[in-house]
């Protein structure tokens, strides 16, 4: 069970290099926080906010902060900032109404920034008008005309600079670069603004996710009850499950699983989830996350009370944590056949299916049988190789040789965590 870390007075926040960071719009500040509640640094904000526009997220792109704040009961807020020169400074505002998008009515929580991040093969010199990319060359979230955020270089140096053609290795470019690049130096872009809607257009019976470009241009929408009172969202690339390999995912909360949505695929299929430990103890009472993060293996849930509690709260927000990485979650047993005769020679089969957090089955894990006869009256053994490890499935067997009297007994299976 945890206990209050980082300790925000606001209901959002994302995680860039291993600082937290938060909008307080009563200060109208971006503050930097240790996970210890430290605050390292604060960069005010160039537009004021004021305290009657609560934030309710905040993402980062890898270049700009993002937020979704209240405008009205119908009606959201996006702001695109960037540090610079020790000021956050307002990039972009888009306004989700009914005026701006007519037909649709926004309730929104949660939302993320669809963003991809490179680095050059090789140098670039200033002048030239064509890049290489390492990892995304040729991918389909490129196109012309999208924007791309070059550097920084090793003097500080940034720009951005626009497609003009997909190339097979990168890219040629509107304009030339102004300044040289190191192989190795970053590449950053964003593509799409997702929103989670608890209205569907005017309709608030059932939620949707909304698509927009990068210039908040609405692109479309996915009606779904899966959508519906989402208040934790983010975007980040992951590799959990072994079928997909990693996978550039839309990822949001929805009780106490987290769902990953392949949005380069156009009809939005769900490849996969994780299951969280964000229920009270009662197991029945389970515990709002307000704000998501992921920054290297760990997923951070920004909560009021801590996994586990009896109704325990915080008097401020902190993170509770789950991992990317798979570790056991769950281990099933069954015996085939469950009724044997008891004449020390009849057998059954005992499988044990082991899965971890993201139900993916884990492999080369030593599981243990033992026996027990609440009555005592029989001698059952295991008589196969134990402890038995996990096939490529995650199952694990084991056999039961009977005793000599009849009794029910119990087999218990123990699987190493790692």
């Amino acid at each position: 069970m945890g206990s209050e870390n980082i300790k925000l007075r606001k209901r959002n926040f994302t995680v860039v290099d291993g600082y937290f960071y938060t909008i307080d719009e009563d200060q109208d500040n971006l503050l930097q926080k240790t996970d210890d509640g430290n605050t390292s640094f604060s960069y005010p904000l160039d537009t004021a906010l004021g305290a009657a526009e609560d934030i309710y997220s905040l993402e980062h792109d890898g270049v700009y902060f993002w937020s979704l704040g209240y405008s009205s009961a119908t009606a959201r807020i996006l702001r695109r900032w960037k540090v610079d020169n020790f000021v956050c400074k307002l990039q972009q505002s888009i306004t989700l109404n009914s005026a701006n998008y007519p037909g649709h009515n926004f309730d929104s929580q949660a939302f993320s920034i669809e963003h991809y991040h490179d680095t050059l093969p090789n140098p670039v010199s200033s002048g030239s008008s064509s890049i290489g990319l390492t990892t995304y060359s040729g991918h389909s979230s490129l196109y012309a005309g999208l924007t791309l955020h070059l550097g920084p270089n090793t003097n500080g140096d940034e720009e951005d600079v626009v497609i003009n053609t997909i190339t097979a290795g990168g890219a040629t470019l509107n304009n030339p670069v102004q300044h040289d690049y190191l192989a190795a130096d970053d590449v950053n872009y964003y593509t799409n603004i997702w929103v989670f809607n608890d209205y569907n257009g005017l309709s608030s019976n059932v939620g949707a996710l909304y698509k927009f470009d990068r210039t908040g241009a609405y692109v479309s929408k996915e009606a779904s009850g899966a959508y519906l009172d989402v208040q934790a969202a983010t975007f980040f690339k992951v590799d959990s499950f072994s079928e997909f390999g990693p996978v550039d995912t839309l990822a949001y909360v929805k009780n106490s699983n987290t769902l990953f949505i392949n949005v380069l695929d156009v009809s939005l299929p769900f490849y996969g989830s994780m299951v969280m430990e964000n229920i009270q103890s009662d197991e029945a009472t389970i515990l709002p996350v307000y704000d998501l993060a992921m920054y290297g293996d760990n997923v951070y849930r920004l909560q009021k009370g801590p996994d586990g509690g009896g109704g325990e709260t915080w008097s401020n927000y902190s993170y509770e944590l789950s991992s990317l990485t798979g570790f056991v979650t769950s281990i099933a047993l069954s015996a085939d056949p469950a009724i044997i005769a008891a004449n020390l020679s009849s057998t059954s089969t005992i499988t044990a299916t082991v899965r971890d957090q993201f139900w993916e089955p884990i492999a080369s894990r030593a599981v243990t049988y033992s026996v027990s006869d609440p009555g005592g009256g029989t001698d059952a053994t295991i008589i196969s190789p134990n402890p038995k490890n996990t096939n490529s499935e995650g199952v694990s067997s084991a056999i039961l040789l009977s005793g000599n009297a009849a009794s029910e007994v119990t087999v218990t299976a123990v699987v190493e965590q790692s």
